[in-house]
């Protein structure tokens, strides 16, 4: 019987403690959604010592202190949110943010690669690594993160696009004229992607 007691009592205390959570969330959420980022914040830190180790608090955490433009206390929790779930990218995406802020790229691009070592069709990790070597005019990395992306969705207009600027700096007309013209089936009216037809035609 007191062993009954016992597990009812737990269970009453789990549920409780992730209706604490799921209360905080919401108040922070709406908070967020009103622009009242410190509250939404602070919402959350009222719960941190229950909290510590939980996923979703930390992620939501270094969300917030990156739109406040906090980023070195964002850096923080975010990385607590990867050291809890080191297989999953979206902590680690997050981590990005910040440190795009702080003009860390060459962490940023480690980040992009350790994510593409576990998942080579990770969408924003091709993407955004992709478009950092476009930038740095290394086109031949580029083009073949950005054809991992266009390959999985034949249809996107960003790796179209990219592609077609691409192969456009690559001097292969063809090839770009084509992607020019798959970005602008996407997005008619794209001012890039009709200045590249044309230079292309």
């Amino acid at each position: 019987m007191k062993k009954i007691l016992f597990i009812i009592l737990l269970g009453t205390i789990t549920v409780s403690a992730q209706n604490t959570k799921l209360d905080a969330f919401k108040k922070s959420i709406k908070l967020s959604e009103n622009f009242k980022y410190g509250e939404a914040t602070k919402t959350l830190l009222d719960i941190y010592n229950s909290y510590s180790d939980d996923y979703l608090v930390n992620l939501r955490l270094g969300w917030l202190y990156y739109v406040t433009k906090d980023y070195k206390t964002s850096e923080k929790y975010y990385n607590k949110a990867v050291k809890i779930s080191s297989n999953s990218p979206e902590a680690l995406l997050g981590l990005t943010l910040p440190l795009s802020k702080e003009g860390n790229w060459d962490k940023i691009v480690s980040i992009y690669k350790s994510i593409l070592d576990k998942n080579p069709h990770n969408y924003t990790a091709n993407l955004r690594l992709g478009q950092i070597y476009f930038n740095n005019k290394n086109y031949l990395n580029a083009k073949m993160l950005f054809e991992t992306i266009q390959k999985d969705s034949p249809t996107n207009f960003d790796a179209n696009l990219y592609l077609g600027w691409t192969y456009y700096y690559l001097g292969n007309s063809s090839k770009a004229n084509q992607y020019f013209t798959n970005a602008l089936i996407a997005a008619p009216n794209n001012i890039s992607a009709l200045q590249g037809l044309k230079l292309t035609k």
